[in-house]
């Protein structure tokens, strides 16, 4: 554990930005420097958040001060940066999806093990106490072994929207960003990895998924269905039904927006809420680097969690056609 933790930031968008916020309120972290493609940029950032302005991400990797990085890059450049991170000696915090497929994961991966590095996707939500209650719940049979899990992560971007997320050759579209929450969050309510996976999918002339909608099997008997999209407004929640009752999370994501329902069937319902700001709740995911960057991985969020994400979203892709142009093929 590091009671101490100086952080660089790649890249200057909005989820940086964020994160960039959460240090502020962290017990342990601290930003040293930002790298972006213009210094000015970085300074804008620096000005607000704190640490040295850097003209380039390699700024940031050279930098002896840093001692972990967050990479807050487009999904395409997940990858290399994830290397030289590695290569550099840094502890990672590298924002999902982690790459474009397991290939490319896998491969990354090996080079954070052959480097001895700490690293973990940022799924923020995985470190909230929120999420710790609920598989707590679920692990103590709260509501019976559960059978069904359905979660929405959507929202409604213009569609002449310019980001990197409409780029279908970059990666884009819903079940690359704000999907690969209700792929992870499924898998980790049912505890194994699905079999079978299938994805419903309005692909634009661009390339990406505008909206769709997705089914997973699991070979306990457990199913879990999921709505996303960058096109359209969605509930952004999730229920998991099991044999003895059912648990609405109306806030899973942000882990706030309303207390989470625990209902026994035939008893009087329950409720719970550990809702933080958006400011604590990446204070918590930098303080839980800090915490397990000793062992390499966190529990929460460990290594092959992270490849078995990835492998999923293969299944998913692959069911509706949807290829990248940026993505890495061929075999491990």
């Amino acid at each position: 554990m590091a009671d101490a933790l100086k952080w660089g930031i790649l890249a200057t968008g909005s989820i940086a930005r964020q994160f960039a916020g959460g240090l502020l309120k962290s017990k342990t972290g601290t930003l040293v420097s930002v790298g972006s493609r213009s210094v000015e940029t970085a300074k804008e950032f620096t000005d607000k958040f704190g640490g040295k302005p850097l003209g380039s991400y390699q700024e940031v990797l050279d930098d002896p001060e840093v001692e972990a990085v967050y990479i807050a890059t487009p999904h395409h450049l997940h990858y290399d940066w994830t290397i030289k991170a590695a290569e550099a000696g840094k502890a990672i915090l590298c924002e999902k999806p982690f790459t474009l497929n397991a290939i490319e994961a896998q491969r990354a991966l090996n080079e954070v093990r052959k480097h001895k590095v700490f690293f973990m996707e940022a799924f923020m939500y995985r470190c909230h106490p929120q999420t710790l209650k609920v598989k707590e719940l679920l692990d103590a049979g709260a509501i019976g072994k559960v059978q069904v899990v359905q979660s929405e992560f959507g929202f409604a971007a213009g569609r002449d929207w310019t980001n990197f997320r409409a780029d279908g050759a970059l990666g884009g579209g819903g079940l690359m960003d704000v999907g690969t929450y209700c792929v992870s969050f499924s898998r980790l309510i049912v505890g194994e990895e699905p079999t079978r996976a299938f994805y419903a999918a309005e692909i634009t002339d661009k390339g990406y998924d505008a909206t769709g909608s997705g089914a997973l099997a699991f070979p306990g008997g457990a199913s879990a269905h999921f709505g996303t999209g960058v096109h359209v407004s969605l509930r952004n929640d999730v229920t998991i039904y099991g044999t003895e009752g059912r648990i609405h999370i109306p806030g899973p994501w942000k882990c706030g927006g309303g207390k989470v329902s625990v209902e026994r069937y035939g008893k009087d319902t329950e409720f719970f809420e550990f809702g933080s700001t958006n400011d604590e709740l990446y204070a918590i995911e930098a303080d839980t680097v800090a915490e397990f960057i000793d062992h390499k991985e966190c529990p929460y969020m460990t290594l092959e969690d992270t490849l078995n994400n990835m492998r999923t979203l293969d299944m998913l892709r692959q069911s509706a056609g949807l290829k990248f142009a940026a993505e890495q093929t061929a075999t491990p």
